[in-house]
């Protein structure tokens, strides 16, 4: 990411297919400095006022609940459903998770575990019309509210009460006691509670191709890459087990690790990934990542992947 050129040793799990680091350094927070990108993330204004907004919640309560079909059939060709409801850009489409995870109504409650200071989750969760909506990161330099979003600079053992869905986008990779943080998980899960984590994944076509250059290996940062055995099994350890599986690779992983390949790291003013009007790459090349990330998904090869989880009981 940084493009610093140190040298880490990882080694894979011969009976669980898990790669891991070998060892955690002892000056690891200096790979996570100020500017690390999840620490400064700001919310986006809303783009309606509140009257459109509250007319699109009611035509999501038909799109994620089916109920409301009269008003929905009378609004439909006045006011578009969100875009958020829809939106693959960071994967697996907010709506998808919502209906997939069979939540009743909009007192659902959330909880985002490693968000950063802003949780791109949650705000499209309230531009949805959700609004029980917490947030815990302990490396955020301080507590956050952006209207009824709170996320607390907090481990997750300090958050009480229950949530219907426990979502870890990203940020398990990065912690060092799974067990124990999955455990947690587990103790705040409601009855028929979900848990949804989003992680790279061993084996996959581009860790296959890369090899060391595969952008999602991120090291030293990504401390377990697991397959879908050992999650599976991790899982189980913290009284969890898995009912589904979805792969959402992104164009990232493939012009990322294309642009490793090549020594340009993601910070660099080249990158594609700060610059999305780089011409690094030709236009060509570029649906050529967005078509690899289709198909590897398609295949279940994907390097990233949404697992679903709850309670066993």
């Amino acid at each position: 990411m940084f493009g610093s050129r140190e040298v880490f040793r990882y080694f894979q799990c011969t009976a669980c297919g898990c790669l891991q680091a070998d060892e955690i350094t002892a000056d690891f927070g200096r790979f996570y400095p100020s500017d690390y990108y999840s620490f400064n993330l700001t919310p986006p204004p809303p783009k309606h006022g509140a009257l459109h907004r509250w007319l699109q919640k009611q035509r999501c309560r038909t799109a994620l609940f089916e109920k409301g079909y009269k008003l929905n059939t009378l609004l439909e060709p006045y006011v578009e459903l969100p875009t958020a409801l829809f939106d693959q850009s960071g994967g697996i489409p907010p709506g998808e998770i919502l209906r997939k995870c069979g939540l009743k109504d909009f007192s659902a409650r959330f909880l985002d575990v490693g968000c950063g200071a802003h949780s791109k989750w949650l705000a499209a969760l309230a531009g949805l019309g959700f609004y029980d909506l917490v947030g815990v990161d302990p490396f955020i330099p301080a507590d956050q509210q952006h209207g009824n979003i709170r996320i607390f600079k907090r481990e997750l053992e300090d958050i009480k009460g229950k949530f219907d869905l426990i979502t870890l986008h990203h940020s398990l990779e990065h912690i060092s006691d799974q067990l124990s943080l999955l455990k947690a998980v587990r103790a705040r899960l409601g009855k028929g509670g979900t848990c949804l984590v989003r992680i790279p994944i061993v084996p996959s076509h581009a860790w296959e191709k890369y090899g060391t250059n595969w952008v999602e290996l991120d090291a030293p940062r990504h401390l377990f890459l697991h397959s879908v055995g050992s999650i599976t099994d991790l899982g189980r350890q913290a009284g969890l087990e898995l009912y589904d599986v979805v792969y959402d690779s992104l164009p990232f992983e493939f012009y990322g690790s294309e642009q490793y390949a090549r020594d340009i790291p993601l910070n660099d003013p080249r990158s594609l990934w700060i610059n999305p009007d780089s011409d690094l790459f030709t236009p060509q090349e570029k649906e050529n990542f967005e078509a690899m990330a289709v198909k590897v998904n398609a295949e279940r090869r994907g390097g990233r992947a949404g697992f679903y989880l709850r309670a066993i009981s």
